[in-house]
């Protein structure tokens, strides 16, 4: 018999929380829920335990870059990456200014992988 697939980009990743949603004190906590691939790296989906506000939108759904910061803090961590499963809390600490015109965001995570 055929099985027929639906599903939406939104439903998928979400609004993306790139480097201009990212300020010092911001914090977000939920569970990965897949990951990608972009030209920068490794981005993840996730759901949120509290929505965000994102473009004017209020939501629980998005996508979080691969950003060199959040990667270091990773790494820092001992998780290395996150894993589809895992709970989060990201929290924004501040921002270091760079030699490459962008300041990088600085984060402090909390990772629980069941």
């Amino acid at each position: 018999m055929a099985k027929t697939f639906a599903g939406s980009t939104k439903e998928a990743g979400g609004q993306f929380l790139g480097a201009n949603f990212w300020k010092k004190g911001v914090k977000i906590e939920g569970q990965i829920s897949g990951t990608f691939l972009t030209e920068v790296g490794k981005s993840y989906n996730a759901h949120l335990t509290k929505p965000v506000i994102v473009n004017g939108e209020k939501t629980d759904v998005v996508s979080i870059g691969g950003l060199k910061g959040l990667s270091m803090a990773l790494r820092a961590s001992g998780a290395n990456e996150f894993r589809e499963g895992d709970l989060f809390i990201i929290e924004c600490i501040g921002h270091t200014p760079t030699n490459k015109g962008n300041a990088q965001i600085d984060f402090k995570v909390v990772v629980n992988r069941p």
